[in-house]
């Protein structure tokens, strides 16, 4: 007998990681964990996302099983507003265990760097206060988000009969207007240092342009036989693309290098990069490249995967490219197009090393016209304090505060955190820890600070509350019990 016919099915909601703030992320992950909580035992193909821009509930099967996950969702979803406190922290717990072992891909360490420690790029950050998220804030997530106006149904394969979703709560606020995207002021091309950060080496373009699709599936694969294949640098090379705003998207090189061959890796690629960029495709590759671009878009997987990638785009008012329009552009796209996709695309540059790289790196980047990406941090002509001795500050480093900033100045670090940038206030045994939205950090000691205590004391009374975060030793998630 044949094999009953299966269908994918995704319930889509147009939220993630990009409508949280530093201070008070994890909502959406948590939602998912108790919507899925509350569905009881499984023995289907299910699992739920949050991603930085979507959360989607989704299960693979017969038409009737994919259809009665979908309803037992959209029922879990209207019956939110009777979650218990003793509910939340069971599945803090969860996540707790399972934020553990995570870590974010390595393509989301460049968006980090592009966007700072908001919107999307919250999506490479553990959110410091999520043990902290109480059930109403979690209640009132789901009021404004989780709902019919902000869901798509998409149904891949046999379509069951009916999926009902009228037991969706409607909105009764207006759905967040995002606004434009803000990139921070970095310097490209350009190259960034940060520890434990793999290899990256990303461009920004635009998913409307149509060379893009041939383009990157064309790195795709001359890159992997060059730094995997042919040099033997790494294990995992692979391009990545991550939607930034309407149509704005990152393209990444990521790679597993270490050490030396970290430091071989980007230079090999950002001379590659530069090459095709002057010189065009080596002979081959162009086609290699189109064959590739047109098996994704005739795979299954695949096609189910963008089918709600592109309902996540619907939903947010970004740019949906039909795959008809696509397949065109993929075999309308010459090799001249893809050099000077990749010439337009360079001035965009950055690359993210690992701070345990080789030192001479940097002199070979900056000869090949790369700088340092970081913008000087802003001046400092607030009052400032000394160190206290014996306490591990050097005695030329000056703690400052101004009516709307605090920085530490020394001869050799100067970071400061102005108060439009703040993301979050964490507190610490000893006081706290200063975010701003680059990801630059302040420890604050009280106590390593002469005549220093009132003065913190007022610029903590400044900070918002939805900023602050408490002490992660006060954590409510472990168990007494162990």
């Amino acid at each position: 007998m044949p094999a009953p016919s299966t269908t994918s099915g995704f319930l889509v909601f147009g939220t993630g990681r990009l409508d949280e703030s530093f201070a008070r992320g994890g909502i959406v992950h948590l939602l998912e964990h108790l919507v899925m909580r509350r569905l009881g035992a499984l023995d289907i193909e299910a699992n739920a996302t949050t991603a930085p821009h979507h959360l989607s509930f989704e299960a693979h099967g017969t038409p009737g099983v994919v259809r009665e996950f979908l309803e037992r969702v959209v029922a879990a979803i209207a019956g939110l507003g009777t979650l218990t406190d003793e509910e939340v922290l069971a599945e803090k717990r969860v996540i707790d265990h399972e934020m553990r072992s995570w870590s974010p891909h390595p393509s989301l360490y460049a968006i980090r760097e592009r966007l700072g420690v908001r919107g999307e790029a919250l999506g490479a950050v553990d959110p410091p206060g999520r043990c902290f998220l109480t059930t109403a804030e979690v209640v009132d997530h789901a009021r404004r988000h989780l709902v019919r106006e902000n869901a798509m149904l998409v149904v891949v394969g046999d379509a069951p009969e009916s999926i009902d979703l009228g037991a969706l709560p409607a909105a009764t606020t207006t759905l967040p207007d995002r606004g434009a995207l803000t990139l921070l002021p970095l310097v490209t091309p350009g190259f960034v240092r940060r520890p434990g950060a793999p290899v990256s080496i990303s461009v920004l373009g635009s998913r409307a342009d149509p060379r893009h699709t041939v383009a990157v599936n064309v790195l795709d694969v001359l890159l992997y036989e060059r730094v995997r294949t042919e040099e033997q640098l790494a294990y995992l090379a692979e391009v990545d693309t991550q939607d930034l705003d309407h149509d704005l998207n990152q393209v990444t090189f990521v790679c597993d290098a270490v050490e030396d061959d970290a430091a071989a890796a980007a230079l090999t690629v950002v001379r590659l990069l530069r090459r095709i960029a002057a010189e065009g495709l080596p002979d081959g590759i162009l086609e290699r490249g189109r064959h590739r671009a047109l098996a994704l878009l005739d795979h299954p997987g695949w096609i189910a995967a963008r089918a709600h990638e592109d309902a996540a785009r619907t939903l947010l008012g970004r740019l949906v490219v039909p795959l008809d329009q696509e397949r065109a552009q993929v075999l309308a796209t010459s090799g001249e197009d893809v050099r000077s996709w990749l010439a337009d695309a360079l001035p965009s540059l950055l690359a993210v090393l690992p701070d345990e790289s080789d030192p001479k790196l940097e002199a070979e980047l900056r000869s090949m016209g790369l700088v340092l990406a970081d913008p000087p941090p802003p001046p400092m002509t607030g009052r400032s304090f000394r160190p206290k001795p014996f306490r591990g500050t050097p005695s030329r480093v000056r703690l400052v505060l101004d009516e709307h900033a605090i920085g530490v100045v020394g001869p050799e670090l100067s970071v400061a955190v102005p108060d439009e940038d703040l993301v979050g206030v964490e507190d610490t045994a000893e006081g706290f820890l200063v975010v701003g939205v680059d990801g630059t950090t302040i420890p604050v000691a009280v106590g390593d600070w002469w005549g220093a205590s009132a003065p913190l004391a007022a610029y903590l009374a400044r900070v918002p509350a939805g900023l602050r975060v408490p002490d992660a030793a006060t954590c409510p998630c472990p168990r007494p019990d162990r």
